[in-house]
């Protein structure tokens, strides 16, 4: 006998062939944080089941501009599998689109520094103007860690447009003209890849 309540699933993979990411993001709607994460009918990123999602639990990470200060960052999200919900018992997090996960520091803190970089700044200089909140060996392992996964930005960038041309020899300049590009009216392209990709900036 059939069930009465069919599951609704879609491809968790996407016809671009993407795994199933442990992160999902979604755009802040001030002064309404409820709606912000609005789950019922988001599908899961492991199963796509729609319909089958429910609040975890915050997600909550250190403030830079408090010390010892905590700041909202998203929200734990399980996928039911229980009665008829059809969901695959697994859990995953759901950022809010600024937040870099596994990274204190978020994305409209980055971007400005990539555009002091793409302006000729040196890394320190860019860093130094800004007045970034976390010491100098902190943008330092931004940048590697950029950099180790710039194939994986590139080719998500490239399915939206090619790349505009540059006089920059440097792949890490001609990607951040690549993400401006595809992002042109937003005031923060990597939180827009984000929100646009489902995967994490920073990989």
């Amino acid at each position: 006998m059939p069930s009465k309540k069919a599951r609704r699933t879609i491809s968790s993979s996407g016809s671009n062939g993407d795994v199933p990411s442990a992160f999902s993001f979604c755009a802040r709607r001030p002064g309404v944080e409820r709606t912000a994460f609005s789950l019922k009918q988001s599908p899961c990123p492991h199963c796509g089941c729609i319909g089958s999602l429910n609040r975890h639990s915050r997600a909550l990470g250190n403030d830079l501009q408090a010390a010892d200060g905590e700041t909202f960052r998203g929200q734990r999200v399980y996928c039911s599998n229980r009665g008829q919900r059809g969901g695959c018992g697994r859990t995953f997090a759901l950022f809010l689109a600024d937040i870099l996960p596994r990274h204190t520091l978020t994305a409209s803190l980055v971007w400005p520094w990539l555009v002091k970089l793409l302006a000729g700044l040196s890394l320190k200089a860019a860093a130094e103007k800004l007045r970034l909140p976390f010491t100098l060996e902190t943008v330092y392992r931004v940048r590697r860690r950029l950099r180790h996964g710039l194939d994986q930005l590139r080719s998500r960038l490239c399915r939206e447009q090619p790349p505009p041309a540059s006089a920059h020899a440097d792949p890490l300049l001609q990607t951040v003209e690549h993400l401006r590009a595809v992002f042109p009216d937003s005031e923060c392209p990597p939180a827009a890849f984000q929100l646009r990709f489902q995967r994490p900036f920073l990989g």
